[in-house]
Order: structure tokens, then sequence, then C-alpha cells
């Protein structure tokens, strides 16, 4: 029902959209994974770019039909061909799970691209919100065998919930997502109990000792950008080092320090392989650091980094380009993202 309901906010009719004379659309399975993917009918030779999309939903809800506009959209004005990966979900299917399907779609792209007449060469990959934190992941993962990586508005750290975006964001548009929100999402997608919610939203959930471990160095606020801080009490906050739930934080360190789970508890020198990044972030939205903190860690680690900040942009932003409630916003967005696939994908 969330589906249909977003569907029709999108696109005006709870169907979605009709058939594209500009486009071939199909459903199909990539080892063993559902995808949808849309060819333009222009786009002809063997050699054809690609991008791979994981959508958001914190990995528990949404799906490839209620991002059919946004994929036609880049599908149609980048010139490329979009493939639309349908993974598995939690909390029925927890972390390594969306992952490993996603990582699954990218590598048969890659390993067929002769079949599927794609320039193996030039292969991106992108998602928002949880899909751009599977971005990151697999970018970890495959590093330079992927040409571009655009992670959009990404959730990457399940450390530090105390952020400024965090606490100033806290109860801007909750229908689409908040810290309590996002930290079920985080929840669900660790296979981790809900029953110390509160101490992971005072940050509590990690020990005086793992506060002053290598991994708060990942997220230390030396990487926020303090002219994206709207609430000036926030901008130089200190925050106690000295507090916490020893006996929890011993069950979730493995799972929360773990790169593939939260892509920024990773080293500078681990960083550095990384290709060609174009990170989109919103003011208006609790992982607006992630995001940053993600960039300003790439761009010292040597990896050539675009940020694309909208200081009144907000979480879910990009599927409101056009359709019945359109937002200036969303739209720039849009066109910043082509611009920037057209030029460098």
């Amino acid at each position: 029902m969330v589906n249909v309901v977003l569907t029709t906010l999108i696109t005006g009719s709870p169907l979605g959209k009709g058939e594209d004379p500009a486009l071939k659309i199909n459903k199909t399975v990539y080892n063993g994974v559902e995808v949808k993917v849309y060819e333009p009918i222009s786009l002809s030779g063997s050699n054809r770019p690609v991008l791979v999309y994981y959508h958001g939903g914190g990995w528990s809800w949404l799906s490839v039909d209620v991002y059919d506009p946004t994929m036609r959209e880049l599908a149609k004005r980048v010139g490329m061909v979009v493939v639309s990966v349908e993974y598995r979900q939690s909390p029925e299917h927890p972390h390594p799970i969306p992952y490993e399907d996603c990582l699954k779609v990218t590598e048969f792209i890659l390993n067929n691209a002769g079949k599927l007449k794609i320039d193996a060469k030039r292969v991106a990959i992108s998602g928002d919100s949880a899909g751009g934190h599977l971005t990151a992941a697999i970018a970890f993962r495959l590093k330079k065998n992927i040409k571009i990586q655009i992670p959009i508005y990404p959730c990457l750290q399940l450390f530090d919930l105390q952020t400024p975006s965090y606490i100033e964001n806290k109860v801007f548009i909750p229908g689409m997502l908040n810290d309590v929100s996002m930290l079920c999402y985080w929840l669900n997608y660790g296979n981790i109990s809900y029953d110390h919610i509160p101490l992971f939203l005072s940050n509590q959930h990690t020990s005086p000792e793992l506060k002053k471990s290598k991994y708060a160095e990942f997220v230390s606020p030396k990487w926020y950008m303090t002219e994206h801080i709207r609430t000036e009490s926030l901008r130089n906050m200190k925050k106690p080092t000295d507090v916490g739930s020893e006996e929890l934080s011993k069950s979730i360190e493995k799972t929360i320090t773990d790169p593939y789970f939260s892509p920024l508890m990773v080293s500078q020198d681990e960083l550095r392989d990384l290709p060609l990044t174009y990170v989109l972030t919103a003011g208006y939205d609790v992982l607006r650091e992630d995001g940053i903190i993600y960039y300003n860690r790439l761009r010292e680690a040597g990896v050539p980094v675009h940020l694309a900040h909208y200081q009144e942009g907000f979480h879910g932003m990009i599927f409101f380009f056009s359709g019945p409630i359109p937002f200036n916003v969303g739209k720039r967005a849009m066109d910043d993202l082509v611009v920037f696939l057209k030029n460098k994908l």
C-alpha cells in the first residue's frame, strides 16, 4: 500500500507510467536477482554506458516500480542503459543479503558486458539513502572496476547518531525520515534488537573505549562542514566520551565497524582506490553529515570527488523533479546529476 501511495504522489497514478516510445523497458533476472532494465531506443552499438541503481527505502521497503519515473528520466536524458535492482529486503533478509544481491547484479554486468552490449569501462553505480549506502559498500568492494559511484544522501554509519544533522533535522518532514525511523531501519538491516533504542539515540550504544578508538576518528567532527550546519551551537559541539553501555557496545561492535555495513568505517589508506565519486547531500536531512564526512574523507584521500549539496534540499527530493508535486530543488538536483553523468560517464 505504501508503494502505491508513493507511486501516486510521484506520477499522479497508482499504476505509474505506461509504455514509453523512447525506451525499451523489461524485467528480467541477473545472476538470480530481479532487475528492471531501461534501454534507450536511440542508443545503438555494443559499447553502451550503464548505470546500476540500488533503490532506497531503509533496506526495508519501496521497489523498482516506485523508482520507475526516476530511472526513465535518467536513461533518456543521459542516454544510457539503467539497471534497477530489486534486492531482497530486511528484516526478513538482513545484512549482508541486500548488499550481496546488489553485488551479484553489478558483477554480472561487468562479467557479461559483451553479451549485454555494455561498455565494461563505463559502468556507474548509484542509489539513494539505503541505496547510497549500498553504493558506497559496493564501490569499496569493486574499487576502480567501477568508473563512477554516486551515493545520494547516503546513510554510512551507525557509530554516531548525534551528528548535527541528526539533532537539527529530527522533526523535519518526519514522514520521510527522522532519527528514530532511520535507527529502526539500521536495526532491521543489522538484525539488532529494538530493546536499546534510547541508548542508540543518545550515543550510549558505544563504550567509552570505542568512543576513543580509531573508529571514532572516521566520523570525527573535523570532517564536518560548519557552513552547512544551520544551528550555531552545533558547529563546535563537544560530545562526551566517558559514557556508554559496555555490554551493548561489545555485542554490536563487530557489526557497526564492518565496512560493508558501515562504509565510513575504513581508514584513509583504504579509501584511496575508490572511483570518481559524486556525493549528493541535503540540508534538511538527518543523513547530511554522513555524506559530507564521506566527501571530505575521500577528498583528503586523493579520490576525485564532487559534492552536490543543496542547503534547502530534503531527504527524498530526487523523487520530486517533476510530476504532480514538483519541487525546484528536486529538479535542480536531477538536472545537475544528468549534466555530471553526461560529462563523466
